[in-house]
């Protein structure tokens, strides 16, 4: 069972990301949705004791990608990106408590009036806010416990706010003391110290970053807390 500690602390830092005045991109409407995009989401393992969980998560993956390739990807890459996350989120729909479900479909409708209007970075903040939802309520059940993912929605966040002309400082100083908290709640549970030191510090780093308005240590920083997620989920995958 999901932690209320996971679930207020999403909550809090569930904001919306929204930007005006930015000229409306004219091929938006005219770039073309792949045919061979879905729309459910992967079907869980068979074997898999708790599907609803392993089909949440693999409805966060296609936002953990359009997060991540939202600022860099070409035009037509990122239409299609966002029909692969609106699948996924059509999908997942029926999995979701009916708030969470209306929540996830606004942040999509957000994504995608967001690339008409030329926003890729608002594209991206409303994307990890979808992956955040998805993550939030597939429940503590797996090996890996959900605050690993509410890390990797920090750090994505993070990112993404830096990325902003002009950098949003103060909502990465929001995400970093969100990763802060996910951090407390599981630090003592990993036994590595050196990955656990690697984190704590990382996480430290984020937030005097922005304290300093730094923003070459922002990024390696942030940059770093990204791969020890990866390396958590190994870590606890592995117990």
């Amino acid at each position: 069972m999901k932690s209320p500690a996971f679930a207020s602390a999403a909550l809090a830092l569930g904001l919306a990301a929204c930007s005006s005045g930015s000229p409306n991109n004219p091929t938006a409407n005219t770039l073309s949705v792949p045919s061979n995009v879905g729309s459910t989401i992967p079907s869980a393992p068979q074997q898999d004791a708790d599907a609803r969980r392993s089909s949440l998560m693999a409805a966060a993956e296609p936002f953990e990608a359009l997060t991540e390739q939202a600022e860099t990807a070409s035009p037509q890459k990122l239409v299609e990106l966002i029909a692969k996350a609106k699948a996924s989120a059509n999908g997942a729909s029926s999995l979701l408590p009916a708030d969470a479900s209306k929540q996830l479909s606004q942040r999509v409708s957000n994504m995608e009036t967001a690339q008409s209007n030329g926003q890729p970075v608002d594209v991206a903040l409303q994307s990890v806010e979808a992956y955040r939802l998805l993550v939030s309520n597939a429940g503590n059940t797996g090996p890996v416990p959900t605050a690993v993912s509410l890390l990797d929605y920090s750090g994505f966040r993070y990112q993404a706010d830096l990325k902003a002309q002009p950098a949003r400082w103060n909502d990465a100083g929001k995400a970093a003391a969100f990763a802060q908290n996910q951090w407390d709640t599981l630090g003592s549970q990993v036994q590595d110290a050196k990955l656990r030191d690697q984190m704590a510090n990382k996480i430290s780093d984020m937030r005097k970053a922005v304290a300093n308005r730094d923003m070459k240590l922002a990024m390696s920083a942030s940059t770093k807390e990204l791969d020890l997620v990866d390396a958590l989920e190994k870590y606890f995958n592995g117990k």
